[in-house]
């Protein structure tokens, strides 16, 4: 068995440990680059706001996990602030009921050079998709629930 001294053995679990969370962050990344480039249109909100589905996955009990992107046709002013150009969210869909839940909720604005930029994250969102968000809910709906596979 290697025997370290103790300054070497904690500094070897702190590299490791660096290294571990380093290699989950590029993996959390790649999975949402993999995720948004697969996004599909399904439509547009009576506002004229392009909505868009990616990685739909099929769960038991009549439920479905998607990952949903709404481009507001002008910035919008939403209830969790504003304005903002895009809206992300993992949603979870109970199709027997109708109940659209996101599970996480990015907003995006731009900055002076026209990049995204995170500019509020939620995780709890009573109004989502409902009309003070652009009324996009039931297309949504419709599109992820009618998805077998």
């Amino acid at each position: 068995m290697l025997q370290f001294p103790l300054g070497k053995s904690s500094a070897l679990k702190k590299s490791l440990l660096i290294l571990v969370a380093v290699v989950l962050a590029v993996l959390a990344v790649s999975v949402l680059v993999f995720a948004a480039g697969g996004w599909r249109a399904i439509g547009q909100s009576e506002a004229g706001d392009k909505v868009s589905v990616s990685s739909v996955r099929v769960l038991k009990n009549n439920q479905r996990i998607a990952l949903v992107r709404v481009e507001f046709k002008e910035p919008a002013k939403l209830p969790q602030g504003g304005p903002f150009v895009e809206m992300r969210a993992r949603v979870r869909f109970n199709c027997a009921t109708g109940v659209a839940t996101p599970t996480t909720e990015w907003f995006y604005s731009r900055d002076r050079s026209g990049r995204f930029v995170v500019s509020k994250k939620a995780t709890h969102d009573d109004q989502f998709g409902k009309e003070a968000e652009g009324g996009f809910v039931d297309l949504v709906s419709k599109n992820v629930c009618s998805q077998t596979k």
